[in-house]
């Protein structure tokens, strides 16, 4: 662990270090873009903003960023306490505690729009994040102090606490070097939570529990208790799906409720309740019956409206919950049953509105992005020596956990041939090629809602022709993450920019595509591709681009205040679009709409690789269970060969996609014996 840790900590600083000097950006910046990125992947908050200007000169107060959560009006704010040193270092409590106090100081700032105006620069990020606080305040009911370093603190440091300021709940926050690193080595999606009910056990009955892997629980929760947990949790309370729906859908139902407020005795006959998971529960025999006392990771994949709006009655209205209970269908699962997991939240959801989009995380085009990032190998650019990989992380950690068990040479292999410069999330894609989908104002709301209208786009054109996803696409996407990411390491040396880079970025690249489809062009991928570096023609035109949009973003006529929320709105995108956008000098690196369409067609001479991957889609999409059947099956029969055995245990596992061969295999003995399967 001390090893991997150590290794963890040269791999970040190293990182860190070179986007710092490239982008003549403060490390502490740096660090936190990598950090708020990973945290908001893992449901921690949504939305959030960087606060590049958010640090007294006098030491007094700081505010490095922020998030707010609508859904359980929680506030967020960040601060960060960096080291560059070579070796580890120890975060001390009184640091910690010096952070704390700037932060409460950067708060008390807000009292009055006066003290508000004569403390901060008005044209400053730092006063934006200010005036949308201050906006906001009547909202907020919690107030997250979160503090982020890449230095290691004792246990004992991370449970500092916090009195109420004006009234708020306050709780601290520590993420250093040992949880960011078992976060991202955990191979999960979000990090482990542990609900201690010891002191409020939940009463249950165990409905079936049939084998190690799944138990089925039912159980009543008093209203109460669950609108605290979802104070206390917020949105990591959510599963992935249910959140993008909140979020993308709305988060208080006005008829549940209402019968919160003037019925709650027919509450629990009325409402669905909940369909939870959770990879552990602790049960307990007591004279009254089965109680809950430990819940560990749950999740809620259908309840969400129900949730949020208990809470927002409980919080805002002052409810009385005393008479309010709400039906609970727990299912425990273990941790390799992922393909369970998603279809408990497909079917619990199968009444609703929640749609194939919002499950989108679990989708074969994840799959074979992941496919084509493992086999193509990008042409050398300037600096390096060799081909390369863009690598596509479909599950969290694959990157860092492809480098566990290597070491010396071997490790700086790997990293030579997949440079981290060059990693791609899902965050990532829906960011990048929404930018260039004409979708800015989308982008602009924050990684998890972009992803939402990313999973919806993406489904849609699945449904109608997958084979669109081919390598030509991923071709498309590498290319456009190049002038992205080239972008945003150009604008920071700009004389005229002082911040709001995620939103200038996303609008010029949207600019200059609406421009390009005008005309009915293209970029010429092919050509881009082949290309030893980002055209600095390009580059130069989105600079000048994102120059007029930066003057617009914080116009002093603009309609709402915070920069960042007008970015958000369609009309500012319909005012961008009028800005003037001559193509003329990147004319050599377009190609004309037909001449895409007959590359496409040449492209099609490639059948097989796209059959063997859709194969294998399709077989990493069969149940478990219908695999052991099948060998069940071949057992019975006397047919089952070893080679047969050992590639469905494969197709069982999940965490591993089958070969194209062995996808052929087993497709073959789904066909051969489906008949007899769904006798069994």
């Amino acid at each position: 662990m001390n090893e991997q840790l150590t290794e963890y900590y040269t791999s970040l600083i190293e990182h860190i270090k070179v986007s710092s000097d490239v982008e003549s950006r403060m490390i502490e910046y740096e660090y936190l873009s990598y950090i708020l990125e990973l945290l908001s992947d893992a449901g921690e908050f949504d939305d959030y903003n960087i606060v590049e200007d958010g640090r007294d000169g006098a030491g007094r107060w700081l505010i490095d960023g922020y998030s707010f959560d609508e859904n359980n009006f929680s506030l967020s704010i960040f601060g960060t306490i960096i080291s560059s040193t070579p070796e580890q270092s120890s975060l001390s409590k009184r640091e910690i505690e010096a952070v704390l106090k700037k932060l409460q100081n950067f708060l008390k700032k807000l009292a009055t729009p006066e003290v508000l105006y004569n403390t901060f620069e008005p044209s400053s990020n730092c006063y934006y994040a200010a005036q949308f606080i201050q906006n906001n305040w009547s909202n907020i009911e919690n107030i997250r102090f979160i503090i982020l370093s890449n230095r290691l603190a004792s246990d004992r440091m991370k449970e500092v606490k916090l009195d109420n300021f004006d009234d708020k709940v306050c709780s601290v926050n520590l993420w250093d070097l040992k949880r960011t690193f078992e976060l991202e080595f955990s191979r999960k999606e979000r990090e482990e939570m542990i609900i201690d009910l010891s002191d409020s056990p939940i009463s249950c009955l165990i409905a079936n529990q049939k084998n190690e892997e799944e138990k089925s629980i039912l159980a009543v929760l008093p209203g109460e208790q669950l609108a605290k947990l979802y104070q206390q949790w917020g949105s990591r309370l959510l599963e992935q799906n249910v959140r993008s729906f909140l979020q993308h859908k709305g988060k208080v139902n006005k008829g549940i409720k209402a019968t919160i407020l003037h019925d709650p005795l027919h509450f629990f006959a009325y409402n669905n309740g909940l369909t939870t998971i959770a990879s552990h529960a602790v049960t307990k025999e007591t004279p009254t019956g089965t109680v809950i006392t430990q819940l560990k990771d749950l999740q809620i994949v259908n309840g969400g409206q129900t949730t949020a709006s208990l809470y927002s009655a409980f919080i805002k209205d002052k409810a009385d919950l005393s008479n309010v209970s709400v039906q609970m269908k727990l299912t425990v699962i273990s941790d390799n049953t992922q393909n369970l997991v998603s279809n408990i939240s497909r079917y619990a959801n199968s009444q609703n509105k929640v749609s194939d989009a919002d499950l989108f995380s679990n989708h074969p085009f994840h799959i074979r992005l992941e496919e084509f990032s493992r086999r193509l190998w990008v042409p050398a650019k300037i600096g390096q020596k060799g081909l390369t990989h863009w690598f596509y992380e479909r599950a969290r950690g694959q990157y860092l956990d492809a480098q566990l068990y290597i070491s010396g040479s071997k490790k700086k292999q790997f990293q030579l041939l997949n440079p981290r410069s060059q990693l791609l999330t899902k965050t990532d894609v829906a960011k990048i090629m929404n930018s260039w989908n004409c979708l800015p104002y989308e982008v602009s709301k924050g990684a998890q809602k972009n992803f939402a209208i990313f999973a919806e786009l993406i489904n849609k054109q699945w449904e109608e022709d997958d084979s669109i996803f081919g390598e030509r696409y991923y071709r498309k996407l590498v290319c456009y993450a190049s002038i992205f990411r080239a972008l945003e390491k150009a604008i920071m040396p700009e004389e005229w920019y002082s911040g709001f880079r995620a939103n200038i970025v996303t609008y010029a690249i949207a600019r200059l595509s609406s421009e390009i489809n005008k005309h009915n062009f293209e970029l010429n991928i092919d050509l881009l591709w082949r290309s030893s570096s980002v055209s600095t023609s390009i580059i130069q035109l989105l600079l000048l681009l994102s120059q007029k949009i930066n003057e617009l973003l914080q116009a002093n006529d603009r309609p709402i205040g915070n920069p960042s929320e007008y970015a958000k709105r369609v009309n500012f995108w319909d005012r961008v679009k009028e800005i003037d956008c001559d193509i003329n000098d990147i004319k050599s690196l377009l190609i004309t709409i037909e001449e895409v369409n007959y590359s496409a067609i040449k492209s099609q001479k490639t059948p097989k690789i796209e059959t063997g991957i859709s194969l294998q889609e399709k077989v990493m999409r069969v149940p478990k269970d219908v695999w052991q059947k099948i060998e069940d099956i071949l057992h019975q029969e006397d047919k089952a060969t070893v080679s047969q055995i050992s590639i469905l245990r494969v197709a069982m596992d999940h965490k591993k996609a089958p070969s194209e061969k062995q996808a052929i295999v087993l497709e073959n003995l789904l066909n051969r014996y489906q008949d007899k399967v769904e006798k069994l």
